[in-house]
């Protein structure tokens, strides 16, 4: 509920951006529910597949108004005729494997900073997608309201510097090192926890000015990949 939703200790606002405002258990249990169904039905049409691609779509998503110009029909049938040769099938249908897509934020978060489950780990591959600063909090500051179980969130002013840029920077170490626009941040922004590389070899880093083609073509990559990978290591 909203009023568990911790409050952080040096502004005393609600902190809507770390791990602890979510029911991560919650999530990572729904992503292990959802693969052992699709795991264990040898048919991908049937009704209790079917409900799990209706009832997990997100009801809040907001895509840019051009979405379905970022990336022409002719890029997209492209992409396709790949998927279809790297897979050896002739046809989508006998794509040899389903994709659960889990989008959101703190996926990936850096797991030794809070003992919260993190989604990433139940996820064979993922993109991590940087923007810069400026970037980030233009889209921030032009979300006028959240919906949330209890009632609407309104970001207080300054809300994106003091509470989700750091938090943002604090969480995601692992992937700050990999992005130089963030690592000047870090400059002005305070200290980084340094950890390992959680992700290594399973998450894909892409910026945000990156065309939409290219990102993906990395990401359809990486799957493939990831399942060629999942594949031998069950024929061994």
């Amino acid at each position: 509920t909203d009023s568990q939703v911790p409050v952080h200790a040096e502004v005393a606002i609600q902190d809507w951006d770390c791990p602890e405002a979510f029911d991560m258990t919650r999530l990572v249990d729904e992503i292990r529910k959802t693969r052992g169904q699709l795991e264990h039905s040898g048919d991908p049409n049937c009704k209790e597949i079917y409900g799990i691609r209706n009832n997990h779509a997100s009801q809040w998503a907001n895509p840019p108004e051009d979405v379905d110009q970022l990336i022409s029909a002719a890029a997209l049938a492209s992409i396709k005729q790949l998927v279809l040769e790297q897979l050896n099938v002739h046809d989508t249908s006998q794509v040899p494997f389903t994709i659960i897509l889990v989008d959101g934020i703190l996926l990936f978060h850096d797991g030794d900073i809070t003992p919260r489950q993190y989604p990433g780990a139940e996820c064979d591959a993922g993109v991590f997608i940087c923007a810069q600063y400026g970037t980030l909090k233009a889209r921030r500051e032009s979300r006028t309201a959240y919906s949330t179980v209890e009632g609407i969130w309104t970001d207080p002013a300054g809300y994106f510097d003091v509470i989700v840029w750091p938090n943002f920077i604090k969480y995601h170490s692992s992937f700050v090192a990999a992005n130089p626009e963030l690592a000047t941040r870090i400059a002005t922004n305070g200290s980084v926890v340094n950890t390992p590389d959680l992700w290594k070899d399973k998450v894909i880093v892409c910026s945000s000015e990156t065309p939409a083609e290219d990102t993906l073509r990395q990401c359809v990559k990486a799957v493939i990949e990831m399942w060629r990978s999942r594949a031998k290591s069950a024929r061994d």
